[in-house]
């Protein structure tokens, strides 16, 4: 009976203490999302800003920079961060692989490939931002279909991988001739885009990618116990009941439509589905996916919001978004790399 209490006393302290790290997480949210609001390379009052925010300035340029420039990249950060690293958590569980990330299937390197037909071979440097996000989506999409295709008839998840990496290479070998071929303008237009970027997106581009972010989360949340079993190994859960073959299948198109929204919005971004989910492995300790995922998605907006953040900083206004992002998951992967420990 004292064994039983004590086992029970545990067990509720961890339950406790994951929802205190949960609430602590959605006040890092807020608090990070209210700084991208208040600051910004035009100094604002804070009295303005609160102004805008419920309606009662009538100041048009502080208008324009609030609720058309700030709170759109805010968003941007938040949902981008989330979709990143939700699918860097599925590539890792798919492949069994600490190390896989969003763009080991060749869809990162699809919507580059998009771009780069549009940019680089019209050779015009002013194109609209949805031009360029068509294209991205279209080219992640296109590798995304291959994908799709061959896991059909590919039993292997490490013969997926090789076959996803070749796509890859074979997409950015179509890029580098096509930048071999571009004008100057355009060559600089596509590698501004390639450094990745939160900002400039409109409202609706905003919600496109928020509204494809919250789905897919909301997908695999749903079937975070055939995700637990998936994990377990593909025999394991196919003798538990779970269509293994069709699981893999949603898997690989959550992960697609993921990997391609974002990057077609914000570029090809480094590192955050990389490194995050072994970041929210660490805080929550726990292998249950129903408390994975919402913590991955968590600590994905948590970073994206905090690189961008960096970026709005006098020390970070000249630096690149994949800058910072790879300044901060280049020693989470090192530290994987040298600690040698298994975390699957």
């Amino acid at each position: 009976m004292i064994a039983c209490t004590r086992l029970t006393t545990s067990k509720d302290l961890n339950v406790s203490k994951k929802s205190k790290i949960f609430i602590l997480g959605l006040g890092l949210v807020l608090l990070l999302f209210l700084l991208e609001i208040f600051i910004g390379s035009v100094p604002i009052a804070a009295a303005d800003i609160w102004s805008v925010i419920i309606g009662e300035s009538e100041n048009k340029i502080h208008q324009i920079i609030v609720l058309e420039s700030r709170v759109p990249r805010a968003l941007t950060a938040l949902f981008a961060g989330g979709g990143l690293a939700l699918s860097g958590l599925l590539m890792q569980r798919f492949f069994h692989n600490p190390l896989a990330g969003p763009s080991v299937l060749g869809i990162t390197s699809g919507s580059s490939f998009g771009v780069a037909l549009v940019v680089l071979v019209t050779g015009s440097a002013v194109l609209s931002q949805v031009s360029i996000a068509l294209a991205a989506f279209i080219g992640a999409m296109a590798v995304l279909l291959l994908i799709l295709v061959a896991s059909k008839r590919i039993a292997s998840s490490v013969t997926l991988l090789v076959l996803g990496l070749m796509i890859g290479y074979m997409v950015s070998a179509g890029v580098t001739v096509l930048q071999f071929g571009a004008t100057k303008e355009a060559l600089r237009s596509f590698v501004f885009w390639g450094m990745g970027s939160f900002s400039d997106l409109k409202t609706t581009e905003v919600l496109i990618l928020g509204g494809t972010v919250l789905v897919g989360s909301s997908v695999i949340f749903m079937n975070t116990r055939k995700l637990d079993l998936f994990s377990l190994g593909n025999e394991y859960a196919y003798s538990m009941g779970l269509d293994v073959k069709k699981f893999r299948f949603v898997l690989l198109l959550v992960t697609g439509v993921l990997t391609g929204m974002v990057t077609a919005f914000c570029g090809p971004i480094a590192f955050i589905g990389l490194a995050v989910p072994h970041l929210a492995r660490g805080l929550w300790q726990n292998g249950k996916h129903a408390v994975l995922v919402p913590a991955v998605v968590l600590s994905g907006s948590v970073i994206g919001m905090t690189c961008d953040l960096i970026l709005r900083l006098p020390i970070g206004q000249s630096l690149p978004l994949n800058a910072v992002t790879s300044l901060f998951g280049a020693p989470v992967v090192i530290y994987i790399l040298l600690k040698g420990r298994k975390v699957f």
